[in-house]
């Protein structure tokens, strides 16, 4: 970098220069597009389009390229992985769909079985049909117990002499 010493008497030079600064060469006529690429360059915050071409050759020797195709890859694979989810809450909100209907169908059929099942009752046994089950229900389980109640046993062992002689009358 060019320093001021505040010396102007030295060698007829107003500044010194430091020593690992190159002197500059001596300027020619620039063609358009080389005043282009340095107006780019110094946009860039370079003194010159040779400066910003050797800075970017040295960036690029410290890129780390293998690094760069991995995190392509791994972005790659998870974009791959959000395309799979997705087509997953697809296919689950494409079943919870699919099991409403069966749930529905399910409910409709129970009903309609329900229907059927009274309008049997009540083709068969008129009207108040469940109240007329339940009085013959009710009446086999009082006769149940009426049976329960009569000496069977002696009577049966009285008839059963006769019923064994009617039974070998009839084989011949």
């Amino acid at each position: 970098m060019a320093s001021t010493t505040g010396r102007d008497a030295i060698e007829g030079m107003d500044e010194l220069r430091d020593a690992s600064e190159p002197t500059p060469a001596p300027e020619r006529e620039k063609t358009p597009e080389q005043e282009k690429t340095d107006q780019h360059a110094n946009a860039e915050g370079f003194a010159s389009e040779a400066e910003y071409k050797a800075y970017l050759d040295a960036v690029a020797e410290d890129a780390p390229v293998e690094e760069v195709i991995v995190d392509i890859e791994r972005a790659a694979a998870r974009e791959e992985l959000e395309r799979q989810i997705e087509d997953v809450r697809y296919e689950i909100n494409n079943l919870r769909a699919r099991l409403h209907i069966v749930r529905h169908q399910a409910g409709t059929v129970v009903e309609q079985n329900l229907r059927w099942a009274d309008a049997s009752a009540h083709a068969q046994l008129g009207d108040y049909p469940w109240l007329k089950l339940s009085g013959a229900m009710a009446a086999a389980f009082l006769v149940g117990k009426a049976l329960q109640q009569l000496p069977f046993g002696s009577l049966v062992s009285a008839a059963a002499p006769m019923l064994i002689a009617a039974a070998r009358e009839r084989r011949r």
